[in-house]
């Protein structure tokens, strides 16, 4: 079948009108033996084009473990194999695209988590909490005048704000908020209406 545009996709609940079975997921995988499908992954990507084209994605950005996701649960959705041996030969199919990439000299990230922005981070919230904390202890016994008091004061209050990432509400009444007060304000009228 062709596309023809847009429009060309199943409607929701349409595959609950068609024959059951009739999807390739839905019968009995071609391969059963995980040595067989670890063998014909690593057959169709162990070509010198499939490795190019991999390690092109890879210098482009993006993470190593979507691709290799998207390589085992397109062949759960032909049929050649189901989902938990597809689970099974994954990090095979990693170690495996990441070793033949690296030796072509691009450098793989393995699945886009920065570890050294997410420990930043972890180290931030800590001094905080931390500065959070020797505030509450010390700020009825320091003078109100102390200039470190108030520049750890001022970073903790900067800290609070940038956790929450929200700027504060308006006051302003928008348009919204008048048209539900006009609707509250009317009674209902009719036959079933209740008083």
């Amino acid at each position: 079948m062709a596309y023809t545009g847009p429009f060309d996709r199943p409607i929701p609940g349409q595959s609950l009108t068609t024959e059951p079975k009739n999807s390739p997921w839905e019968q009995p995988p071609q391969m059963a033996e995980l040595e067989e499908v670890a063998r014909y992954y690593i057959d169709r990507i162990a070509d010198d084009d499939v490795i190019d084209d991999m390690a092109a994605m890879c210098q482009s950005g993006v993470p190593l473990a979507p691709l290799v996701e998207t390589i085992y649960m397109t062949g759960v959705a032909k049929g050649l194999h189901t989902i938990d041996a597809g689970l099974l030969v994954a990090p095979m199919i990693h170690s495996f695209l990441k070793a033949a990439i690296t030796d072509m000299g691009v450098e793989v990230d393995d699945d886009g988590i920065d570890l050294q922005k997410r420990a930043d981070e972890k180290e931030k919230q800590r001094f905080y909490a931390l500065a959070s904390a020797y505030l509450e202890r010390n700020l009825s016994q320091a003078d109100s005048n102390d200039p470190g008091m108030q520049m750890i004061q001022e970073m903790v209050e900067e800290g609070q704000e940038e956790a929450s990432g929200e700027e504060e509400p308006n006051e302003v009444e928008g348009p919204e908020e008048e048209m539900q007060e006009e609707m509250t304000q009317e009674k209902p009228m009719g036959l079933m209406a209740k008083g």
